[in-house]
């Protein structure tokens, strides 16, 4: 009937769309043996070449296909067909994520076209990706466009807007007399505590004594105050930075030995003059900062360092972002690109540790100091 259309006089097309539409209901055109190589010929155009979505979520696919072959294509019966959806990195590296096989929602007869709108399945992965986009048959083959050319769908996955993280509203609407935990990211009390112990025991490890003058940017409420307080002696000094103002009052009250000093700092700027410090602390800091960001910081940091101190800095990297993905909740970083980062700023870089961090990212802790030529 499809073939046929050209000679149906104009007035009688509403009913032959109607009579090849019965048809179609009636036969439901199953699919029970593999196309022929003549049969999987399809014309396909993509909606569009590249989207940035968030993760772990369903987005449409928009796709346009004509049926070159002589064969009905179905989803129903013993080798049905449907679009192919395959995951891949930037550098077209097959991922671990199962192929997605989406049926077609009605047949497509010779010489048809149709618009086709699938909804693709997003990991859980920040970064950038290519999506193979074809079709695939049970027991038949898989094919593409009749051109040849393999279709890709470009895709940058970003975190969530739900997980983004507005630092000012998040202080200006916590109650800190009642939770100080919260607003700086555990969800105890005694995880508060418990990180404390490890952010100190992360310095001790890297030569900390209790003379040792510390800056900790991004200090919060004071998780790594709290164990600095009996550690260190009236000759050490403790100063803490955040871009939360009201985080300042509260470990001014809270922190009263005359060697702790707060202040706000900018989100690339810290108000420090005249001081260096044998550590510069930026735990759970890079993790959401952009990279620009922390490259200015990195480079306020070592302003600041001492001639033999160091800066300690934890980020979220992955090899399938190309410079960076994700938003204040969750910023990962291209290794490489970290690295550039790091150099750019003027320091040395040496990884203290490293633990898996969503799918293909990690947490890496490292150690940053002048390099070798520099120190005094």
């Amino acid at each position: 009937m499809a073939g046929l259309g050209g000679y149906v006089p104009t007035p009688l097309k509403p009913l032959a769309k109607k009579v090849r539409s019965a048809i179609r209901l009636i036969e439901k055109a199953p699919l029970d043996s593999p196309l022929s190589a003549i049969d999987s010929r399809a014309q396909i155009r993509l909606g569009t070449p590249s989207i940035v979505v968030e993760k772990s979520t369903e987005v449409p696919c928009p796709v346009r296909v004509t049926n070159h072959g002589h064969s009905v294509w179905s989803s129903a019966g013993q080798c049905p067909l449907f679009q192919s959806f395959k995951w891949l990195s930037a550098r077209k590296v097959p991922l671990d994520v199962p192929v997605q096989k989406v049926p077609l929602a009605s047949a497509v007869y010779p010489g048809e076209t149709v618009d086709l709108q699938p909804m693709l399945a997003v990991p859980d992965a920040l970064g950038h990706y290519l999506v193979k986009v074809g079709f695939a048959q049970d027991g038949g083959p898989e094919f593409g466009d009749v051109s040849g050319k393999t279709l890709y769908l470009e895709v940058q996955i970003t975190g969530k807007a739900a997980d983004d993280i507005d630092y000012h509203k998040a202080y200006a609407t916590a109650d800190l007399a009642q939770d100080y935990w919260t607003v700086v990211g555990p969800g105890t009390k005694d995880e508060f505590y418990k990180l404390g112990q490890s952010k100190l025991q992360t310095l001790l490890e890297n030569g900390l004594t209790p003379d040792s003058r510390v800056l900790d940017v991004g200090c919060g409420t004071g998780q790594l105050a709290v164990p600095l307080e009996s550690y260190l002696s009236g000759k050490g000094f403790f100063y803490g930075t955040d871009i939360g103002i009201e985080a300042i009052p509260y470990c001014e009250a809270r922190f009263k030995r005359p060697n702790f000093k707060f202040v706000q700092n900018e989100m690339t700027v810290i108000p420090i003059q005249d001081t260096t410090f044998d550590f510069v602390t930026f735990f759970s800091v890079f993790t959401h900062t952009f990279p620009d960001e922390t490259a200015l910081l990195l480079a306020e940091a070592k302003r600041l360092l001492a001639p033999k101190g160091c800066i300690i800095g934890d980020v979220f990297t992955s090899p399938m972002v190309e410079r960076c993905s994700g938003n204040r909740g969750a910023m990962e970083l291209n290794p490489e690109h970290f690295h550039r980062l790091v150099k750019l700023a003027g320091l040395q870089t040496h990884l203290l540790a490293e633990w898996p961090w969503q799918k293909y990212g990690k947490r890496q802790v490292f150690r940053f100091a002048h390099p070798t030529g520099e120190r005094g």
